[in-house]
């Protein structure tokens, strides 16, 4: 989140961490969390009151060099929907192969950090730029 008011400088940042083995940015989720119907061109991923620090901005997140990170929850909905026929990529050489749709994606959110609360548009409203849907394998599930 970027406040516009103090030249957009970034106020927030949720994200799980970064854990000793080197693995940042990633946390479980209940596989009741996501649904995927790749044959009907749709995908639907919900998060409901995650806890997720709040490291205030970027550098901090990945340096942790700033003020300690704030406990902060977040719940979002990103909604996946493809339509056409799926692109086929593979390059065995460097282990990747998939196939993927072009898709729309949507996505609404809420967030609490310390005494503050941020709501996103609701999900019909949201637009993306660019999204895929689809399934890939890459490394040792090549």
């Amino acid at each position: 989140m970027y406040d516009p008011s103090s030249g957009g400088s970034q106020i927030t940042d949720f994200n799980p961490g970064i854990r000793d083995n080197g693995l940042f940015w990633t946390t479980v989720v209940d596989t009741g969390a996501i649904d995927v119907d790749l044959a009907a061109g749709s995908a639907t991923f919900r998060g409901t009151n995650m806890h997720m620090p709040d490291f205030h901005d970027f550098e901090n997140s990945i340096l942790g060099n700033g003020a300690p990170a704030t406990p902060a929850v977040v719940s979002f909905t990103v909604r996946w929907t493809a339509e056409g026929s799926a692109d086929h990529f593979e390059n065995s050489e460097q282990q990747y192969r998939g196939d993927v749709r072009i898709a729309t994606a949507q996505m609404d959110w809420t967030a609490r950090s310390g005494s503050y609360e941020y709501t996103s548009a609701p999900l019909a409203t949201s637009t993306g730029d660019y999204a895929q849907l689809g399934e890939e394998s890459n490394g040792s599930f090549f």
